[in-house]
């Protein structure tokens, strides 16, 4: 059977499934009913080996596990958002305050999707797939915790392909370039000491909100006056907390926020030059400023191998004006990152605007969706590049 034809055969399935999962949305570290809906439909496939987790709410399972050649990964998140939904559609959340509004539950189904085709191809698969339903991209780094406790091993994975919902693109397309796809991030606390008295006598004072005003506006010297104008970056203020009364200036203001950089040498010298702004301008006002910055997801650099096969992969299969390849980099941060800094490995965007929209609601905002419409595009792309992943490393070993 063609693969469009095996594709079109569980589609219905899989569309269901997207719907289900995004009427029970479930945050980081407690996609508890997630995994078991993923677990109790990957057991009934045939010649797939469910793995136990390796953490609570992670599912992994290995196509071919006693089949010699390579191992490429597929990846999926599975977590949402604390955010509250506003679409109306008739699947809508029924978890107050969470919602799926990045797209991770079509991730989740379009995974499943290549699993129930790629089980009916395994014959024909000269290697083995190893498919990765993870927990927590959101938050804590679930993509981290998986490699760190081996999901990368048993059997060794020499390759690993993610997607992303992109509601920039419209649904068909697909975006891939090599390099940087995202960005590392950092979170940023400063906390500004002074010395707090009546708000009618500021000179008997030393007020922590106007040196943090200070701060804030010297940050802004870093990325236009510090960083290099070909490279990029972001120090970004996101919270001011001080004070509880009009009349009171306080002893301390907290501030809060995020550093974003593509390259690790951009960013050692951005926390530094946070440190240094900090703590001298509260000193020039009689304050003092503690910095504490810590290290988020790393930038998730593309492999060239593996955008390259990516890219060939989606022009054969779509045609070359579905293939966008010239779209810039994003300065948001996703811990698919963590797998590419141990093997090869490349995340491709996988368009869900509708065609007859100009526009369409953004990842983390409350009436995004994901296009069932773009399900079986993802299917397609991700069992056509691990076949091809597969079958061309045989080929070449046989020649």
């Amino acid at each position: 059977m063609k693969l469009d034809e095996l594709i079109d055969r569980v589609l219905p399935e899989v569309i269901a499934l997207r719907q289900e999962l995004h009427a029970h949305p479930e945050l980081s570290l407690k996609e508890y009913n997630t995994s078991r809906r993923v677990r109790e439909r990957l057991g009934k496939l045939p010649g797939l080996k469910v793995l136990p987790p390796l953490m609570e709410t992670d599912v992994v399972a290995v196509l071919n596990a006693d089949k010699p050649g390579r191992c490429i990964a597929l990846r999926a998140d599975m977590d949402a958002l604390p955010i509250q939904e506003e679409t109306d559609v008739a699947y809508k959340s029924t978890v107050p305050g969470v919602m799926h509004a990045c797209g991770h539950d079509g991730h989740t189904a379009t995974l499943m999707g290549a699993a129930m085709v790629l089980t009916a191809m395994a014959g024909d698969l000269p290697g083995k797939v190893k498919f990765i339903f993870q927990p927590a991209e959101e938050h804590q780094g679930g993509a981290d915790q998986l490699c760190q406790r081996g999901v990368l091993d048993s059997p060794k994975v020499d390759a690993a392909v993610a997607l992303h919902a992109w509601p920039m693109q419209p649904v068909g397309t697909l975006a891939v370039r090599s390099g940087p796809a995202t960005a590392a991030n950092n979170e940023l606390e400063i906390m500004v000491r002074g010395r707090g008295g009546h708000g009618a006598y500021p000179h008997r004072c030393i007020d922590p909100i106007v040196v943090a005003a200070q701060i804030v506006t010297a940050l802004q010297t870093i990325v236009s006056r510090v960083v290099a104008p070909l490279d990029s970056a972001v120090v970004t203020i996101g919270q001011i907390n001080a004070g509880s009364a009009t009349n009171i200036i306080p002893t301390e203001c907290e501030m809060r926020g995020t550093i974003r950089y593509y390259r690790p040498k951009t960013g050692e010298m951005i926390r530094e030059r946070v440190r240094q702004i900090a703590e001298h301008v509260a000193q020039a006002h009689g304050a003092t400023a503690e910095v504490q910055t810590r290290l988020g997801y790393p930038s998730l650099i593309n492999d060239a191998a593996v955008t390259q096969l990516l890219e060939s992969t989606a022009r054969e299969l779509f045609g070359d004006e579905r293939v966008i390849t010239g779209e810039d980099p994003s300065m948001g941060a996703e811990d698919f990152a963590f797998y590419a800094q141990r093997i090869p490995a490349a995340m491709f965007r996988l368009g869900v605007r509708p065609k007859e929209m100009e526009s369409y609601p953004g990842l983390h905002h409350p009436k995004f969706n994901f296009n069932d419409a773009a399900l079986a595009t993802g299917i397609k792309m991700f069992c056509e590049t691990a076949r091809r992943f597969l079958t061309t490393e045989t080929r070449r070993h046989g020649e």
